[in-house]
């Protein structure tokens, strides 16, 4: 499936509730670019995301797939002080990925020291963070960590949704968040 797993719809149709009018906007955003589905991923909510794809499902008969998320900020104490920005995507069977979005940025000294595995990718490209993600220490954190490498449009407007995307099967996503012993929420 083409997946952009990382994308802020409210504030792209500027609507903090959305209606049938307002999805079949984001419905038509995502087939434009010729996705079969997104995730909707508002800051610190998933609220939003769970009324998209209700509205999908009632009204457009599932006609793409929305998967609800949230992006949230993760921070730590301790001589690193810091944050940064994880997505958390809520899946079929309870299970929940997450992934670091745009590494880089906020900067982090040592990002790979807070990985842990309840975190299963790392967005590779993001348009709105290129210029401050370093492209080979999140290759190499994938790799010794296990972790998917994710493109997303981290899209603020209906016209950026899928300027990135990923080719992946859902089951895929599903099987990487079941392999941690996090705590799964119910959406």
């Amino acid at each position: 499936m083409k997946l952009d797993l990382h994308t802020h719809c409210r504030e792209a149709t500027a609507c903090p509730n959305p209606t049938p009018d307002i999805v079949r906007r984001i419905i038509s955003a995502v087939k434009a670019r010729g996705l079969d589905g997104i995730a909707v991923t508002e800051h610190y909510t998933h609220t939003y995301a769970c009324q998209v794809r209700d509205i999908v499902r009632q009204h457009f008969h599932d006609e793409i797939l929305i998967i609800p998320g949230r992006e949230m900020d993760r921070v730590f104490l301790g001589i690193d002080k810091g944050m940064f920005h994880l997505v958390e995507l809520h899946l079929p069977g309870n299970a929940v990925f997450r992934f670091i979005a745009h590494p880089g940025h906020p900067h982090i000294k040592d990002l790979g020291s807070h990985i842990d595995g309840n975190i299963h990718g790392l967005e590779l490209r993001n348009p709105s963070h290129d210029d401050e993600m370093d492209e080979e220490m999140i290759r190499w954190l994938a790799k010794k960590h296990d972790l998917l490498l994710l493109t997303n449009s981290d899209a603020h407007s209906l016209s950026d949704i899928g300027h990135y995307y990923n080719e992946i099967d859902l089951e895929e996503l599903c099987s990487r968040a079941n392999r941690t012993h996090s705590t799964h929420a119910t959406l």
